[in-house]
Order: structure tokens, then sequence, then C-alpha cells
């Protein structure tokens, strides 16, 4: 028995030597069955069937392939994006498939012709190019994602679903185009890949907000301070609230809407503060005049508590929402000043155009209540500004050249002397006085002062 097992094994061997032998072929030509990029090059010698791949690839390069993605059609060819394949490559791989020692080659080029085996030759792209088309396409497809919102159409709440968005999957597409392109088959039109784009925010999740908003423009709020009372009817009450979208999902008391009427009602409301000053009473002692606390609408808390009242259905009462601001010099600062005495005073008589005395009602209001700290310096310029017609100045006779002229500011002169001569009166240190072009009877002799802007000035020190 095992004298024939011996026997059937070795004429096995042969017959499958001689089976191989039979379909091993030549080497110079590629195994049957085989396929580059789909075309049937069995059979064919190596070089010839990169002659036949390489001017197909060829004839093909302007042909271009369709593409759809979105219900839009796209067509791309090969010669626009520099795609090419590597067909010497692809032929070597196919023949190396085929290649072997004789039964072996054999046997491999008998699988191949019964299963077949198709080559896939390596593939390159401009990058430059497909980069450029595939932005070009991204633009055409991409479309973001709308998020549910709210409307407000009159009084009512209306509520709008969302819409997904999609987005080409570049990568992906860049992949499908190039491995269409440098097919040697022009088949039907090829898809691309497309992400969805989600709705992140649905109507679900504005349902709590929409109800709110429904019970905010339900009814009237009333808004109070004090005594004070204000009611905020249903359209009003609707102009304030911002209501939810793009991807918010709350209702506010904000935009454009609640910024009017916060201003108005801030001039309504708020109150500057008033530094501490002085007056002289009795005796010529001076005395403190208290510093006044403005008053702050405070808009962020004011907004939280008319938006609490609005979607209350019951509690529709808001209650205002002020700071207090603090004066710059406060009273316990003017105090603290020392000052407990008047040491001077000097006065001159309004006279003139209806435009001078524009002019010095103008330049005394500037004056008035200006503080010169020890060690500093007074200087009229500086406190009383640049005369000009924009600041409410006026024309009036000026001296220029030892004449009179109009100019813009004209009278400011008699303010400067009358500052002059208290700074005299009460002894500080004069650091810059100019005297008129020519005497002028209503003042004392030598005790006159002219002003100029920029270049003539009334300076004196706190000693």
């Amino acid at each position: 028995a095992a004298r024939w097992t011996l026997i059937a094994l070795a004429v096995a061997v042969v017959l499958a030597a001689l089976v191989g032998q039979v379909f091993a072929g030549s080497t110079s030509r590629l195994a049957e069955g085989v396929t580059i990029a789909g075309v049937d090059v069995g059979g064919l010698p190596a070089d010839e069937a990169l002659v036949r791949l390489e001017a197909q690839a060829a004839a093909l390069a302007h042909e271009p392939v369709a593409f759809t993605a979105a219900g839009e059609r796209f067509e791309i060819d090969a010669a626009t994006l520099g795609v090419r394949a590597d067909w010497a490559g692809a032929v070597e791989s196919a023949r190396r498939e085929g290649a072997g020692f004789g039964p072996v080659r054999g046997f491999k080029r008998l699988a191949t012709r019964f299963f077949g085996s198709d080559v896939t030759p390596p593939v390159t792209a401009y990058a430059g190019a497909l980069d450029y088309k595939l932005a070009e396409l991204a633009a055409a497809i991409d479309r973001d994602h709308v998020e549910a919102r709210l409307d407000l159409k009159g009084l009512k709440i209306v509520s709008v679903p969302g819409q997904s968005g999609r987005q080409l999957d570049v990568e992906a597409a860049g992949r499908t185009i190039v491995r269409s392109l440098a097919s040697l088959e022009r088949l039907g039109p090829v898809a691309l890949p497309v992400r969805v784009d989600p709705v992140e925010v649905t109507l679900a999740d504005l349902a709590p907000a929409a109800a709110q908003a429904r019970i905010a423009v339900s009814g009237p709020v009333r808004l109070t301070s004090g005594e004070t009372r204000w009611r905020l009817p249903r359209s009003r009450i609707a102009s304030l609230l911002s209501l939810p979208k793009d991807g918010a999902t709350r209702i506010a008391i904000a935009g454009p809407g609640a910024e009017t009427y916060f201003e108005q009602l801030r001039r309504t409301v708020e109150r500057d503060p008033v530094d501490a000053g002085f007056r002289v009473g009795k005796a010529n002692v001076p005395q403190v005049v208290p510093a006044k606390e403005g008053i702050i609408l405070d808009v962020p808390a004011t907004a939280k508590a008319l938006l609490a009242a609005a979607i209350s259905p019951t509690e529709r009462v808001a209650q205002l929402a002020v700071r207090a601001q603090p004066a710059a010099r406060t009273t316990e600062d003017a105090r603290a000043m020392g000052i407990t005495e008047r040491l001077s005073s000097y006065s001159t008589l309004y006279a003139g155009t209806a435009g001078r005395i524009t002019n010095l009602r103008l330049a005394v209001a500037a004056l008035d209540g200006t503080l010169v700290p020890p060690g500093g310096t007074f200087s009229l310029n500086a406190v009383v500004g640049e005369r000009t017609a924009e600041g409410g100045y006026r024309s009036a006779p000026v001296i220029y050249a030892n004449e009179y002229r109009e100019d813009i500011g004209g009278g400011v002169s008699q303010v400067a002397t009358t500052v002059f001569n208290a700074a005299w009166e009460a002894g500080l240190k004069l650091t810059e006085r100019n005297p008129h072009a020519f005497y002028i009877s209503r003042y004392q002799l030598g005790r006159d002062a002219t002003v100029n802007w920029p270049d003539l000035d009334v300076k004196f020190a706190n000693s």
C-alpha cells in the first residue's frame, strides 16, 4: 500500500509540473487575465501594454469626468489638474505577478486566468491645481447650518426651525477625483463625499424661551423708583426683547431697542455729581458748599429686573437700579484744604457792547470756582481757553497796534485786569502780566493787564 501511495504522489507531482509548464507561457508577455486601471492587457508584451495604456490615457486627458454633489454637476478633466499615472510602474507590477520559475509561474498565471488581477497604477496630481479646484467645489457645495430661532411678528412670537448644512469632505473628495481621472474608463457621474452639518439648536431647545417670550409680551410691566412709576406697554416690552438666534437659547433685554430706551431713561434718572465748593459768608469767612452725589443708572441690573418681571405671569413690577456717583471733590476734601479767610477781592464794572458783555460772562463762568493748590501756578489762558466763535465768544473791540479793532473775544482783557488786581491785592507772586498798548482811564495807572491767545497771559503763583 505504501508503495502504491508513493507512486501516486510521484505521478501527481509530475502531472502538476507538466500543467504548470504548459501554462507558464513566455516571461516577455503579461499573464492572461491581467488588467491595469480596468484595461485588459493580458497576453501583451510589456512594451506593447505600456504603449496602449499611455495612448489611451492621452486620449482621455481632456475628456472630462462628471462629478455630482448636493444636486450640482461639475465636470473636470485630467489635464486641468495634471493627473498622471505611472503606467510603466503598473506594467512592471503586472509583469512581476506573472513571473517566477516555470511550473510555479504557470500556476500563478493559471490563477490569474481564472480569477483575474487588476493593477492600480500610482497616481499623482498637481497639488496647487487640485487644492484650487477643491476650494471651488467647497464654495459651491458647502452651506452652513442655520440654527432654530425665535422671531417677533408684531406682538406674536414665531418659532422658525433650523436647517441642516452640508460640507464637502475635501480630503476624501480629492482622492475620489484623482482616482476617477486616472481611470481609463469614463463611466457615469461620480458622487463626491459630502458630510451633513447638523443643526445644534432645535425648536425643542427653544421651547422654554418661546414660552417666556410669549409671557413677556402678554401684558404691561411697571418700573418703579421710589414714588416714580413708569408703565411699559406690551409694544415697549416687545421692542426691548432680544430673542434667541445664531445658537442662543435664552431671551434677554438687549439690542438696539433696549439701548435706545435706556439712553432715554438715563436722561430722566441720572444726575451729575457736584463738587464741594466755597462761598464767602458773613465777616468775609469762606464757607464750604457741600458736594452732591450723582446718580447713575445701572443698566445691566435694571435690564435683569425688567426681564424677571416680564417673564413672570403675576409679579410684573421691576425696581429701577441706580448707583451713587461720588463727587471728585467731596465735602471732606474741601474742608481739609483749610481755606479760612478771603485774602482779597477786586471788581470792575460790566461795560460795552452786547458782544463784549457776552465775552465777559463766558470768561468769568470759566474762572468761577478755580482752585490753585499750594505751590501751583494760575494761568488765565489755561483756565479760560481759546476764545472762539464755536465756544460762544462774539466779536467786540480789541486793541491792536495802538488802535481799536473788532475781533472774537474782545473784552476778555477786562477779566484779566480784574484777576491781576485781585492777585496783586492778595500779595501773590505775579509771574506774567502784560499792559495794554495805551492807558485806559477806567483802570488805575499801571494796574491793567491784557491777554491774547496763546502768547499773552496773566499768571500768578500760590506762594
